[in-house]
């Protein structure tokens, strides 16, 4: 009952770290998209620094995400194993069940304790994969955070190079109407000659 309850706790973790791991996938992109459409004429310190930040934020969830498939791979693994012994246990259980004698009794509670005791193991082993794989989400969670404040970020910077946009049309505009009254005047200034 213990390993069905853990075997669904672990999938449902899987399956909200798959979850995590797409949205952050989307997020980086989006956030590089950004980065290369805002940042590619040099931009300044800021601009150096969320780049900076973005590969950093980059590097960590790839190192996250490796482990997470490492930690998954070696749960199949471990799951074969066990699923092995309990084979040549059961086995051994079938051969000892001919025998029939006291001794081979023995043999079959000590086959038993050494099953008990492995089965405790592998809980123990499960709930550690469990409490590891809870530590990665709680990474991956705290990139994304990091990532969505970086966003946000970006956003001011983006509104600041707007605003300078409109400020330097407008005064664009100002100089263009000054010089054309300045030519009129000077048009006009030549014809009273």
């Amino acid at each position: 009952q213990e390993t069905a309850a853990t075997q669904t706790q672990l999938r449902l973790q899987t399956d909200v770290m798959s979850e995590l791991g797409q949205k952050i996938e989307t997020k980086l992109l989006a956030s590089e998209r950004t980065l290369a459409s805002h940042g590619g004429g040099g931009g300044g310190p800021t601009a150096a620094q969320a780049r900076a930040t973005h590969a950093k934020l980059t590097r960590d969830y790839r190192r996250v995400e490796t482990i997470f498939k490492n930690i998954q791979m070696d749960i199949k693994r471990r799951k074969g194993l066990a699923e092995a012994r309990r084979k040549e246990a059961l086995e051994e259980e079938e051969r000892k069940k001919y025998a029939g004698d006291a001794q081979e009794e023995a043999r079959r509670m000590q086959l038993q304790m050494q099953e008990d005791k492995l089965a405790e193991e592998i809980i123990r082993e499960r709930e550690e994969e469990i409490r590891n794989i809870n530590k990665g989400m709680h990474t991956v969670n705290e990139i994304y955070k990091d990532l969505a404040h970086i966003v946000g970020d970006q956003q001011d910077d983006i509104d600041a190079v707007e605003n300078h946009m409109e400020d330097a049309n407008k005064n664009a505009q100002a100089g263009l109407n000054q010089v054309q009254k300045a030519n009129e005047k000077a048009d006009n200034a030549c014809i009273i000659c």
